[in-house]
C-alpha cells in the first residue's frame, strides 16, 4: 500500500467530498495537532497532511485507521449529518462506493444509531490479492451475499458461500481473499468494545 499523494478524481472524488476537511475538524475538536493523530494512526505526518488538504486520496485501510485514532465510527468521515431520530433510512442510490484497488465498499451505518456498532458492503475482486482488515477490539460478522469467500486465520480457514456467515473476534489476524474466480460481495457488521479494558 502506498502513501504517496494521488488527487481524487471521478466518482471516488465525490465519495471523498469534504473528507480532509472533517477529518482536520475531527482532529482539532479533540485537542490534537497532526504529528499526534498521525503518530496515533501509525501514517506519515505528510500522508495525513495530504489528506486534509484533499491531495492525497487515503485507502480503505488508512481511513479505519484514522477513524480508529479518532475514535469514531468509519462511516463519520463521510459525512457531516448530525444523529438523527431512531430509525436512520438509507437509499441504495444515495451510498457512495469507495473503491482501493481490488475492494470496493459502502458504508450503510451512517453516525450509526447504535455507538460502535458499523454494517458495510463489500465487494472483494478475484484478482485481488488477499486483504486483512484492520483490527480493533470487538467482534465482526461477515454474511456471504456472492461468490466465495476465503476467511483466514491465525491457525485455520474457511471458505464461505452465499448464505453463509462467520463470526469471530475482530482481534484474531485474519485474510479475506474471493476464490472460485469470480468477485465476493458480503456484508460485514462490526461491535467495537467501547468500556475500558
Amino acid at each position: 500500500m502506498s502513501d504517496q499523494p494521488e488527487t481524487p478524481n471521478g466518482s471516488a472524488g465525490q465519495a471523498l467530498a469534504g473528507l480532509g476537511g472533517r477529518i482536520g475538524r475531527l482532529r482539532t475538536e479533540r485537542g490534537l495537532d497532526q504529528a499526534t493523530l498521525a503518530r496515533r494512526a501509525e501514517l506519515e505526518q505528510t500522508h495525513l497532511a495530504g489528506v486534509e488538504s484533499g491531495t492525497a486520496t487515503p485507502s480503505l485501510p488508512v481511513l479505519a485507521q484514522l477513524a480508529e485514532a479518532l475514535d469514531v465510527g468509519l462511516s463519520e468521515l463521510f459525512t457531516d449529518a448530525r444523529p438523527g431520530p431512531a430509525a436512520v433510512v438509507l437509499r441504495g442510490d444515495e451510498v457512495p462506493s469507495v473503491d482501493d484497488g481490488g475492494m470496493s465498499v459502502q458504508v450503510l451505518t451512517p453516525r450509526a444509531v447504535i455507538p460502535g456498532l458499523y454494517a458495510a458492503r463489500y465487494r472483494l475482486s478475484s484478482a485481488s490479492s488477499a486483504v486483512r482488515p484492520v483490527r480493533h477490539v470487538g467482534h465482526d460478522w461477515l454474511y456471504v451475499l456472492s461468490g466465495e469467500l476465503h476467511v483466514e486465520f491465525e491457525s485455520d480457514s474457511t471458505t464461505l458461500r452465499a448464505g453463509d456467515s462467520v463470526s469471530f473476534s475482530s482481534k484474531v489476524p485474519h485474510k479475506l481473499s474471493a476464490v472460485g474466480g469470480q468477485d465476493a460481495e458480503f456484508l460485514a457488521v462490526g461491535a467495537t468494545l467501547l468500556t475500558p479494558t
